[in-house]
């Protein structure tokens, strides 16, 4: 699914807190991921699975080499790992599961199920800090 402008998207408020109403139930699969684009930038992209039943919302973009591939991971044992390059992360935190790659772990969203449709939690996205627009206030070391 693509969608450019997440005010397109339906959004409630339950408990002080704003969720987007993001698929019907019956686009997720179980043991199989799906991407979602919510805006017109590469960065704000989310992932969501649904293992035994359970649903998860990842960001899209693996942190490991900021690729757009966590909808295809391999779900293993509570895990879904990156098919480019090996890392994994836990199903219930986004943790990295191997210590020596490193303390990166995937953004979680908050995400659940509400007649026949699947809400995330408004999703706030970490923009890394090297895309970061150039300003003409900035200066330049040389």
């Amino acid at each position: 699914m693509f969608n450019k402008d997440l005010n397109k998207f339906e959004i409630i408020e339950m408990n002080g807190k704003k969720y987007v109403k993001i698929c019907r139930s019956s686009d997720i699969f179980d043991k199989k991921g799906k991407r979602f684009q919510i805006e017109d930038d590469y960065d704000k992209q989310v992932a969501i699975f649904r293992v035994e039943g359970k649903l998860y919302c990842f960001h899209n973009i693996c942190p490991h080499r900021h690729q757009d591939q966590i909808h295809n991971a391999i779900i293993k044992d509570n895990t879904i790992t990156c098919p480019l390059h090996g890392w994994t992360y836990y199903l219930e935190t986004g943790a990295n599961t191997n210590p020596k790659q490193g303390l990166k772990k995937l953004d979680t969203f908050e995400i659940f199920e509400l007649d026949g449709f699947v809400y995330i939690e408004y999703p706030k996205f970490k923009i890394p800090k090297w895309r970061r627009e150039y300003n003409e206030n900035d200066t330049i070391d040389r």
